[in-house]
């Protein structure tokens, strides 16, 4: 009798569980760059933009309605993205994180037709997600805080929300309903240019402030931005003393970070935060909506969906979805109803085989990107798959370049990313496969990586 009891209290308890744990939905959507001058009749070296008289005898390579891998993001694309994510579990999706980058960094109009364009992609969403909120944070080719910018947000955002976003571009959320709390960073007051404004201090000390009250409250936290931090050279944007102190502040506050989101780099990666040698946070990197091409290859449109605890704020699990770009300008040049069929490219959990979405997951799968035997460089193939967004750039990246990524990963303070790169050219060159004076060349590359890629940034 006494085993039946236990029996029935271990049910009770565990329907309990199970009937309070309630599971929701968020979007993750980043880096727009909307142009309202692309067009399917535009110039590539114009940026898909009509040619002028003089240049009418200009590129012939026929554009889609969808976008080119070369250009900025077409309004048909993002109105073909917004209306997918409306059939995705509408009636479970809780908020939308919108990470910046709205629009493109080449529409150099006059500031009214910059904020116009702004407004254009603000009513879209407000239309898509009509009952929801969406947390907007600015990203490099944004305007900076005004109130002009704080009034197209009104509507998603508090009062306190509001103040904090007008003087300095952040701001926090507080959920009504569970412990959770939406910490917004303006990460353009990393870069060098403003890490010592009095701006950048006033931003640290608001989110030690936060991080403190959110610690006394037993909430657990988001961390929301456009840059992430870390030092690939190939997307360095932040000082160092900024890169130093965000990665010390999360380490502090670990035991109550839940996630950290950021887009900015256009392609799919992670990053995991050490202490002491030990994984203690991790950050997710969006893909962007805009197609992209860089010297390192190209990417497709994404759009993720990530599934959580409502309650605690634990992430588990996202699935990511995309657009072949190339098949959806073919579908679209016969159909003017039609073309993009956005899909799910892959499911976190299932694609890398995790046990979950934790600091030490994420660790244990960048270390099977480390290079190795060819059955870990399959596994590093599966990560650039996901990276570019289902297009396929793996023939252009060897050993080195598969390192350099773990490095990217794993190494987030600027010295120990340059070390981690230099040790594998080390080890590449002593088992002979690659050539003696690799580590040398690497680093000439290195050097010349960052340079195109700072003026990229600037450019873009």
């Amino acid at each position: 009798m006494k085993t039946v009891n236990l029996i029935l209290t271990l049910i009770s308890v565990f329907s309990f569980t199970c009937t309070h744990a309630k599971i929701g939905y968020f979007w993750h959507i980043t880096d727009f760059h909307y142009d309202p001058l692309y067009t399917s009749q535009g110039d590539t070296r114009r940026h898909c933009r009509k040619a002028d008289e003089r240049g009418s005898s200009g590129h012939h390579r026929a554009l889609g309605r969808f976008g080119d891998y070369s250009c900025d993001s077409s309004l048909e694309l993002i109105e073909s993205a917004l209306r997918y994510m409306r059939t995705r579990h509408s009636e479970n999706v809780e908020f939308v994180l919108w990470t910046g980058d709205i629009i493109a960094a080449r529409y150099n109009v006059n500031e009214d037709e910059r904020y116009q364009a702004i407004r254009n992609m603000t009513e879209l969403l407000r239309m898509t997600f009509s009952s929801h909120f969406v947390f907007p944070v600015l990203g490099h080719t944004d305007p900076a805080p005004s109130e002009r910018l704080t009034n197209l947000w009104s509507h998603w955002l508090p009062m306190e929300a509001l103040q904090t976003l007008k003087n300095g571009g952040y701001y926090t959320i507080e959920q009504s309903h569970s412990k959770l709390r939406i910490v917004a960073l303006n990460t353009n007051l990393f870069s060098v240019r403003e890490a010592s404004s009095a701006h950048a201090r006033r931003q640290w000390e608001w989110l030690d402030a936060v991080l403190e009250k959110a610690t006394a409250n037993s909430e657990m936290v988001y961390i929301v931005g456009h840059a992430a931090p870390g030092s690939d050279s190939r997307y360095n944007v932040h000082s160092v003393e900024a890169n130093v102190k965000y990665l010390r502040t999360v380490r502090r506050y670990a035991r109550i970070i839940a996630g950290q989101f950021f887009g900015h780099l256009h392609v799919d990666t992670f990053r995991v935060i050490y202490d002491k040698e030990q994984p203690v946070s991790w950050a997710l990197l969006a893909p962007s909506v805009s197609p992209h091409r860089d010297p390192a290859g190209s990417s497709n449109p994404g759009l993720r969906l990530y599934k959580f605890d409502t309650d605690t704020g634990k992430v588990l699990d996202y699935t990511q979805f995309y657009l072949d770009l190339a098949a959806a300008n073919r579908a679209g040049a016969t159909t003017a109803t039609g073309g993009a069929e956005w899909v799910a490219e892959y499911n976190l959990t299932q694609y890398y085989g995790l046990r979950d979405v934790s600091a030490e997951s994420l660790h244990n799968l960048a270390d099977k990107l480390r290079i190795g035997m060819p059955h870990e460089m399959t596994s590093f193939y599966k990560y650039l798959r996901a990276y570019s967004v289902k297009h396929d750039n793996t023939d252009s990246c060897d050993g080195a370049c598969a390192h350099q990524h773990f490095c990217a990963i794993t190494c987030l303070e600027h010295i120990a990313y340059r070390q981690c790169v230099e040790a594998a050219a080390s080890a590449l060159a002593a088992s002979g496969r690659s050539a003696p004076l690799i580590a040398p060349l690497i680093n000439m590359i290195l050097i010349l990586i960052t340079f195109i890629m700072v003026s990229y940034v600037d450019y873009n």
